[in-house]
């Protein structure tokens, strides 16, 4: 059984630049996932599920219907304070001016179409009291880059006191 598993997972094979991203098989919904942690992002042209958690963070989940290309990323801060032209991808990607363009990009590198891309923005949640509000923050950064470059966003859950668990497949 573990072969073929390990088969399936070998059979959708990932997408140049995504080799290192933690993809295993989730015998529970008998799929492929991968799990993205805070900075990174991930493109999938397969019957794939893109997963993480998030609390004052955004992930965007961007996909063309059409081609079935789809991806999410899973950034921490709106700008990067520095703005260190130096960063690595990785650094960068923190960062959601930088992780925005990534991801739209790589979905649009590998056969999607900008005026086909469906949105759905999760989290920028406040959820320890008493501290800054990141959250507000990259909310507000969203918005502003969703107006910015003329993207429509289908649907978001953002805000509140409380993190969140996004579980999202591109393909559907």
């Amino acid at each position: 059984m573990f072969t073929a598993h390990a088969n399936q997972l070998h059979a959708a094979e990932v997408l140049p630049g995504f080799e290192d991203i933690n993809r295993y098989w989730d015998h529970s919904i008998g799929l492929i996932t991968a799990k993205i942690a805070p900075g990174e992002y991930y493109v999938t042209r397969h019957d794939e599920r893109i997963t993480t958690v998030l609390g004052s963070c955004i992930s965007a989940c961007i996909r063309d219907p059409q081609t079935g290309i789809g991806g999410m990323n899973h950034f921490l801060l709106p700008t990067d304070p520095l703005n260190d032209s130096d960063s690595s991808i990785s650094e960068a990607s923190r960062y959601g001016s930088f992780a925005m363009e990534h991801l739209i990009n790589d979905i649009i590198k590998h056969g999607a179409r900008r005026e086909d891309l469906e949105i759905k923005l999760f989290g920028g949640g406040r959820i320890l009291a008493g501290m800054t509000d990141v959250g507000n923050r990259n909310i507000a950064f969203v918005r502003e880059y969703m107006i910015t470059e003329a993207l429509s966003v289908q649907a978001r859950d953002l805000g509140g006191t409380h993190p969140r668990k996004v579980n999202y497949h591109p393909s559907t």
